[in-house]
């Protein structure tokens, strides 16, 4: 059991095997996501996906599981969603507002790559049940290893609940990062790796520190 859980909700995303998830588990980690992008690299199928589920379900069904999706047919995304039994479907493409209540009855996180076509009006206006912050990259649509200027994300939060910050957050930066945006969750992906897909016990233990830091009120 972890020491103590931190105030802020924090999600692992790019789990890939068993044991990473019922580690990130363990930690008291509130969330893993599991990316069903297939150009990802940390791509999983759903028959991986079902068996980690269950066996976080098994013995920590209070920890949430997401699906990834990037761009997917809505169709697929709520196939997955049911036959997974999903607590949250993320949309980490260029999804319109459309498809977002086509989901109805999912809790959506839609995440926005923080770039030069970043619009913040449009995030705060999205019909989600949270906004993910990302770092923009004409390769990689996430796991990128790269912050953006996290003002740009304080000026959301103070618009709306529920943003969750991304985007190259590491143990030696998120405490930085939670004193300036306030966000209601935090995502993590690289920042808690030994190789793409490949969590670290070590890391992320210093980084669930680091957020418990920055839930804290400096004296």
């Amino acid at each position: 059991m972890p020491d103590e859980v931190p105030a802020i909700a924090v999600k692992v995303c790019g789990i890939t095997t068993v044991g990473d998830a019922i580690m990130c588990a363990e930690a008291g980690v509130q969330m893993i996501g599991l990316n069903f992008a297939r150009e990802s690299r940390r791509f999983i199928r759903a028959e991986a996906a079902g068996e980690i589920v269950r066996a976080v379900r098994q013995r920590f069904p209070e920890t949430k599981c997401a699906g990834v999706f990037v761009n997917e047919s809505r169709e697929r995304v709520i196939a997955l969603a049911r036959k997974l039994k999903l607590d949250a479907v993320q949309l980490h493409g260029d999804e319109p507002p459309e498809y977002a209540r086509a989901l109805s009855g999912c809790f959506v996180i839609k995440a926005f790559r923080v770039g030069h076509e970043y619009d913040e009006s449009a995030a705060a206006q999205y019909p989600a049940s949270a906004i993910l912050l990302d770092t923009w990259s004409g390769t990689l649509r996430g796991g990128t290893g790269e912050t953006f200027d996290w003002s740009v994300a304080a000026s959301l939060a103070r618009r709306i609940n529920r943003v969750v910050l991304a985007g190259g957050l590491t143990a030696e930066n998120v405490t930085a990062a939670i004193r300036i945006v306030n966000p209601s969750g935090v995502d993590v992906c690289s920042g808690v790796e030994d190789a793409p897909g490949r969590k670290s016990a070590a890391k992320l233990r210093r980084f669930l520190e680091g957020v418990r830091e920055g839930g804290t009120v400096p004296a």
